[in-house]
């Protein structure tokens, strides 16, 4: 997963619980006001299915497709700038930065520094939220060394202890856990009670989503939506317990009050239960008390049907499945991978014969004009300046029978712009950048008083005739761009020193004085066919 992944997933995690939160608060206090009454058992169903998918969204995030709906904030660049791009650039695998918003203006991070931060980041807060797991996980096996098994049933435990004032429960992968007090063991009904509520937490997995929201409370520490949903879990888990033992009968409602009142005066002399366990002194932490005994008493409030809380529960995810799918533009990697080469390769590719190749020089142009904010903005106005032209270069290309593909030279010279003489220090001009010798070689004409290269339609015939002669001389497209650069004679020459007639190999040999010349122009010609790569 690339840095810019790992951060859209991470704040992706944070906005859907935030939204989960406030859609399930929203929807609350819609019901309260219209008088209706979720029932527990419906309620904390609806909390569940809401946190798997919260779970499922976060894991497939990565795989949703892109489609930003509005600038980045945050945007990881192949180098910094331009000036500093032979410099800064490393295969996309080693380097990046990070730019993002600050007081002063942008701030500029190597992405490397900030994975590796983001990385101690998430072990910190995975041992953090281990070691409280962990801590209580050894507290529960003390309790249970101390205590006595009453009954088992399959992989149900059922203890007694003398050291605690309340019941409780947990699960682990292989046993459901009950302790109750000592103290109950002489108190029948209050016992039987006490064991039914502990039972049904595990019948609700309340014991099991306890762990998954740890998780979540550790990863989003600092997301106080996160918090606030695991204390409401927490109630909702004692009403639904509540409300199923009071509805099968299992408990008297007036006697299962008396037992909650009296569990809770026991439960402020209570010193510790473990985080990760469930059980009944968590009404008194809450202050629950009063309205579970009210909730118990007055059933006969309206009553939000299941398919009701069904709709409710499909609206919420509605809503984060969008907040996932638009958090795809909140970080965005604008560097350019092998992977995505190929696929601008594939929109590329036509029936001229001009070969689109993709190597290491080739990725390395294309993070240049894809991956640094100055590269693009040069890229989006030459695409644009291009139009201006396109309907007299693309005669040209037709009346020579050349490849549409040689239309992106252009850009790399000039950037579509008809630059002056006075602008060039090589003393090119055009949007076709000839130098005078070779553009008088061409017909035109070149001297104080006139400089033919600035009409556009006799440089880009020239052009069109330059090109076809060359590639008439070596029988390849890519020789022929090759010389048009470094001319005719010295591509010769490097064929005959080397006995090779693969323009790279002579790159790479350092028969051309600049070796990125050919990668640029197969970048600009990617780039012409995908010209969204460049798109804001």
């Amino acid at each position: 997963m690339s840095l810019a992944q790992l951060l859209s997933t991470y704040v992706t995690l944070n906005l859907l619980v935030a939204v989960a939160a406030i859609a399930l608060i929203t929807v609350e206090k819609i019901g309260a006001w219209r008088g209706w009454r979720v029932r527990g058992r419906a309620a904390l169903r609806l909390h569940y299915f809401v946190l798997s998918m919260v779970l499922l969204i976060c894991v497939i995030h990565p795989l949703i497709p892109k489609k930003p709906f509005f600038e980045p904030p945050a945007k990881v660049w192949s180098a910094q700038s331009l000036k500093t791009f032979s410099r800064d650039f490393a295969a996309i695998d080693k380097g990046g930065y990070l730019a993002f918003p600050a007081a002063n203006g942008t701030a500029i991070l190597q992405a490397d520094q900030v994975s590796i931060v983001l990385f101690f980041l998430l072990v910190i807060l995975s041992v953090y939220g281990s070691f409280r797991v962990g801590r209580d996980l050894s507290c529960l096996r003390r309790i249970r060394k101390e205590s006595f098994l009453i009954k088992r049933f399959r992989n149900v435990y059922l203890f007694c202890n003398d050291q605690i004032k309340v019941p409780f429960s947990y699960w682990t992968p292989r046993q459901a856990v009950v302790v109750v007090p000592s103290s109950l063991m002489s108190k029948h009904s209050d016992y039987r009670m006490a064991v039914a509520h502990e039972l049904q937490h595990h019948r609700q997995f309340d014991t099991k989503w306890v762990y998954g929201m740890w998780a979540l409370r550790a990863l989003c520490i600092l997301n106080p939506f996160i918090h606030f949903w695991n204390r409401w879990l927490s109630e909702l888990q004692e009403f639904a317990c509540d409300e199923t033992l009071v509805d099968q009968n299992k408990v008297e409602s007036r006697q299962y009050a008396r037992c909650l009142i009296e569990v809770a005066e026991t439960a402020l002399t209570q010193k510790y239960v473990p985080a990760c366990a469930t059980g009944l002194i968590f009404l008194v932490e809450r202050n629950l008390l009063k309205r579970r005994v009210e909730q118990m008493m007055n059933s006969s409030n309206t009553k939000v049907t299941r398919s009701i809380s069904w709709s409710v529960g499909i609206i919420v995810v509605a809503l984060m499945a969008a907040t996932a799918f638009a958090s795809q533009s909140l970080v965005q990697d604008r560097r350019v991978s092998a992977a995505d080469a190929r696929r601008m390769a594939v929109n590329a590719q036509s029936e001229t014969g001009f070969p689109v190749v993709i190597n290491d020089l080739v990725l390395q142009e294309l993070n240049r004009y894809i991956g640094t904010p100055e590269g693009r903005e040069f890229m989006r106005k030459s695409l644009q300046r291009m139009e201006n032209y396109r309907s007299l270069v693309k005669r040209k290309v037709t009346e020579y029978a050349v490849p549409e593909e040689l239309m992106a030279i252009p850009i790399t010279e000039s950037g579509y712009q008809n630059l002056e003489q006075a602008k060039n220090p090589q003393y090119a001009a055009g949007i076709w950048q000839f130098i005078p010798s070779t553009a008088r070689k061409y017909g035109m004409r070149v001297d104080d008083q006139v400089d033919q290269r600035l009409d556009i339609e006799m440089e880009t015939d020239a052009a069109m005739r330059y090109l076809k002669s060359n590639e008439l001389m070596f029988g390849d497209w890519l020789l022929s761009v090759m010389a048009y650069n470094i001319g005719e004679r010295r591509v010769q020459e490097a064929i005959n020193k080397t006995g090779s007639r693969d323009a790279w190999t002579l790159i790479r040999a350092g028969f051309e004085n600049d070796k990125s010349y050919l990668a640029r122009v197969m970048a600009a010609i990617l780039i012409m066919r995908n010209p969204d790569s460049v798109a804001q």
